[in-house]
């Protein structure tokens, strides 16, 4: 962090016990060029304040006079003037007595000014500032970079100067070359083997901070080549407008899962280490889902780390807002991004679905389940589901409602699955009522996306898309000890997939299958596009997913719908 001289930065909040204040000292004939960061007490003296910075300037200074051979006589004046005051604190310009108390003085610092050794200072309250700033261990050629970790005070990001940097990683004489600017770039083949620098000037709406820098410790490396979601992105180059926008939905894989021994050894031995790590995975996910241009994305198993330090700060740049929210107690759940620039969020809410089993509808369903194995598995479970309500900003009178869930993925939980997916739709409907009541001028609309572990074949398809299951269908014998009988499930909303039934949406050797969906409103929307899927060739080239080109498990979904009412 570089301090402009002459100026000092005063940082406490109303209440707070203590106090930050940063200065920085410049005296040029005893080569004397530091910064200096104090915490001090808001209820101590002003004496006491300015003695402390006197004595480390003072420290400073003796120490830069004893390795120097000669020194002027005002250097010399300088680190021998102990019997003398050289702090002083001055309020338009009327010196402030020493035995004032500092937290009298924080309120309002208009006009307040150090006085160092004869150098003055305009003190500054709470300026916008970086408090840490990093960049990735990891850097691929052609795939999105930023800090992956920014922490800021009294700062809007979007509103703040970014630049980059990059030197030879044998370049010795610490010479860098301007390269980009914003808080997102991308390296091109000709940053291969350099490392990055990204500087930062802190800003918010009137003030700009102390600028800041830092330099990546990892080079550019070459990327894994071609992906095959660069294929799948010749198809989503433009922006949708008016009533037509772009939906995604994709399991990430989360790195809470991908990272064990287990999933190493036994789950995907097939993929290289390196491209099992999340620094690594992170960079495909991004580039995947930007250049996809959506204006809707869901997505499952997201890390709560990853989501804080990457996809939001990240997304939030290019006018994405977001909803987040965890399984319980789980480090990983489920995330809805929606572009701002064309939609207005009226509502969020989200459920644990085995923690309502009193949800009008369902409630009768649940009473007919005898088999107590069952309810016990269910209420188990840390499932949940999250909605949105969002207002189209270019046709106001359409309200969307985004449902996104990740249900249980046990291979004899049909019957288990079959139930949340009818709970998620009696809670998604109790919600679109609670809409229709409050904006009673408006269309009202649902799409649901997820997760579902179930392949078409199964009950939850046929619930979706036919709006009834019969009590002797299979999935209530997935499980023969929790067999479900006499329960039959039905609902009134007409649902299809935006994308069909894949083949695949999940691909490694143990299981390939369809898992995924994008269920949409039939009677209210058309599917203009479907984004077209990977070619089997495309998932077997490294055996199975993940791999170095497919950052997940799974394959994310994209289609592009419009409102037909």
């Amino acid at each position: 962090m570089v301090l402009n001289t002459g100026e000092a930065f005063l940082y406490h909040e109303k209440g707070a016990e203590t106090f930050t204040f940063m200065l920085r000292f410049e005296y040029p004939t005893l080569n004397v060029d530091r910064q200096f960061n104090f915490s001090r007490r808001v209820n101590e003296s002003v004496d006491i304040f300015l003695n402390r910075i006197e004595q480390n300037i003072t420290k400073s200074l003796i120490h830069k006079k004893k390795k120097k051979k000669k020194v002027d006589s005002t250097s010399e004046e300088i680190v021998n003037s102990n019997a003398k005051k050289n702090v002083f604190l001055y309020k338009q310009d009327i010196e402030i007595n020493g035995d004032t108390i500092c937290d009298m003085i924080l309120e309002n610092v208009d006009d307040l000014k150090l006085l160092v050794f004869d150098k003055t200072f305009v003190i500054k309250k709470n300026m916008p500032i970086v408090n840490s700033i990093a960049l990735p261990s990891s850097i691929l050629c052609g795939f999105p970079s930023y800090p992956a970790k920014f922490e800021a005070m009294y700062t809007e990001k979007h509103l703040s100067t970014f630049n980059w940097y990059k030197k030879h990683k044998h370049n010795r004489k610490n010479q860098w070359t301007h390269i980009g600017d914003g808080y997102l770039y991308v390296p091109n083949v000709s940053d291969i083997e350099h490392n990055l620098k990204i500087t930062c000037i802190p800003k918010n709406e009137t003030h700009s901070g102390p600028f800041i820098e830092v330099e990546s410790k990892a080079v550019v490396e070459a990327g894994p080549g071609p992906c095959p979601c660069d294929t799948r992105q010749m198809f989503t180059k433009n922006k949708l407008t008016g009533k037509s926008f772009r939906v995604t939905s994709y399991n990430i894989l989360a790195d809470t899962y991908a990272s064990t021994s287990y999933s190493k050894e036994n789950l995907f031995p097939y993929c290289p280490e390196y491209a099992l790590d999340m620094d690594y995975r992170k960079q495909l996910i991004l580039k995947e889902i930007l250049g996809f241009n959506s204006d809707i994305i869901c997505l499952q198993e997201v890390d709560s780390r990853i989501y804080n330090n990457d996809f939001m700060p990240t997304l939030s740049m290019l006018h994405y807002s977001s909803v987040f929210n965890t399984k319980n107690e789980s480090p990983e759940g489920l995330a809805i991004f929606f572009n701002e620039e064309r939609f207005e969020k009226l509502s969020v809410d989200f459920t644990v679905i085995g923690q309502n089993t009193e949800l009008p509808k369902f409630a009768l369903v649940w009473s007919k389940i005898q088999n107590e194995k069952t309810k016990q598995r269910f209420l188990e479970r840390n499932t949940i589901a999250q909605v949105i309500a969002l207002r189209s900003k270019e046709t106001p009178s359409e309200i969307l409602i985004i449902g996104n869930t990740h249900l249980y993925f046990h291979p004899d939980a049909d019957h288990i699955r079959l139930l949340q997916a009818y709970y998620t739709l009696i809670y998604i409907n109790n919600f679109v009522e609670k809409m229709k009541k409050e904006h009673p001028q408006s269309n009202v609309s649902v799409i649901l996306c997820g997760d579902f572990n179930s392949v078409p074949e199964c009950g939850i398809y046929q619930l979706m898309t036919e709006k009834y299951v019969p009590e002797n269908y299979k999935d209530w014998k997935s499980n023969l000890e929790e067999a479900v009988e006499n329960v039959s499930l039905t609902h009134d909303t007409c649902f299809a997939s935006a994308c069909g039934t894949p083949l695949y949406t999940n691909y490694t050797p143990d299981f390939s299958g369809c898992l995924d969906y994008i269920f949409y409103e039939k009677n209210k929307f058309e599917v203009e596009q479907v984004i077209p899927m990977p070619s089997e060739e495309e998932l077997t080239m490294h055996q199975g997913l993940p791999s170095i080109v497919f950052p997940s498990d799974h394959i994310s979904l994209c289609a592009d719908l419009k409102w037909t009412t």
